[in-house]
């Protein structure tokens, strides 16, 4: 099995995405991220994360294709797109020791931080998948309070 990423066009109408979800559900596919975005023109833009074999893949898109406000499902290779998630991550209270470590480590991994108040931080990353994940695990679950994470967006480069 292989990871897919579709980027659905669509309407922006209630319960678009409750019947696209429904269909990966009858078929026992878990989506692995959703975003969706709405275009200049208002049309919502929804990317799909998923894994699954070709024949699955082929099977997906053209069940997604006939519903009802889809007007495109295009199909990303990964290769070939440009990738990014946003992370905004907050710590607990932290000594001034622990705060110039998780500092360093958000800036070394190109982040920022947003707020500082009452030694606790509150930074945002952005990236690839990877790298987000990395540095989220290299600070580590008893330094982070919380962790509020986009998923990944994809944008293919080709010119269309």
């Amino acid at each position: 099995m292989k990871t897919r990423i579709f980027s659905v066009l669509c309407e922006n109408v209630p319960g678009v995405l409750m019947r696209i979800s429904r269909d990966f559900t009858r078929r026992q596919i878990n989506l692995d991220s959703v975003t969706v975005g709405i275009e200049p023109s208002g049309m919502a833009r929804i990317i799909l994360m998923f894994k699954a074999d070709d024949h699955m893949a082929e099977l997906m898109r053209r069940v997604i294709t006939r519903l009802e406000p889809i007007m495109e499902v295009e199909v990303i290779d990964p290769e070939r797109s440009i990738v990014r998630e946003v992370a905004l991550l907050k710590t607990r209270k932290l000594d001034e020791r622990e705060m110039l470590q998780i500092l360093q480590r958000v800036e070394q991994s190109g982040g920022r931080v947003l707020e500082s108040k009452g030694n606790v931080l509150v930074a945002e990353l952005s990236g690839k998948h990877e790298e987000v994940e990395s540095t989220i695990k290299s600070i580590g679950p008893d330094v982070l309070k919380e962790v509020a994470r986009s998923g990944q967006v994809f944008i293919s480069r080709e010119a269309s």
